[in-house]
């Protein structure tokens, strides 16, 4: 059976990814806050202050927000769990963006699955994303997250039927 763009998006499978990725950060997670500019960055975020230049307003604002919910003790566990998310989010798009890729070469739907999976897995566990959702929470991993989000909604948008409202 061929796939067709207009099947269905795994939208649980992107959620399992999602949860999968965010479980190895959880158990990742750093305890406190790291060298450089982590510290700065959680601290802007607790008072909406005003980082280094270009300052990133809206990590401050997002990480802020966040920072409120009462899921940790420290006020950094909390900013770091911030960055989890996000990234472990990101995964969950990115693994929509590869299925859906993947259905003109993979005709196999599992077969499809497990390399979109595995491609996502490979990308989260890689050093510098790993450690941007863990260790070193600054706008990194809210900048993955839109990346991914803006990418698989230009998927989505190029499925659509032709017509004036693509325009």
């Amino acid at each position: 059976m061929t796939s067709t763009p207009q099947e269905r998006p795994p939208y649980l499978w992107a959620i399992g990814t999602s949860v999968l990725v965010f479980v190895i950060y959880l158990a990742t997670l750093a305890p406190t806050t790291a060298f450089w500019d982590t510290s700065e960055y959680i601290a802007a975020a607790r008072v909406l202050g005003i980082p280094h230049p270009p300052g990133n307003p809206l990590f401050t604002i997002m990480a802020h927000s966040f920072g409120l919910l009462p899921l940790a003790a420290s006020y950094a566990v909390r900013i770091n769990l911030f960055a989890a998310v996000t990234s472990a989010v990101a995964a969950g798009f990115w693994f929509l963006v590869a299925e859906r890729w993947l259905r003109g070469i993979v005709s196999n739907r599992w077969a499809r699955y497990g390399a979109a999976f595995g491609g996502v897995l490979v990308g989260a566990t890689s050093w510098s994303v790993w450690n941007q959702s863990t260790v070193n929470e600054k706008v990194y991993t809210v900048s993955l997250l839109s990346i991914a989000l803006v990418m698989w909604l230009v998927v989505r948008w190029g499925d659509d039927d032709p017509g004036s409202h693509r325009d």
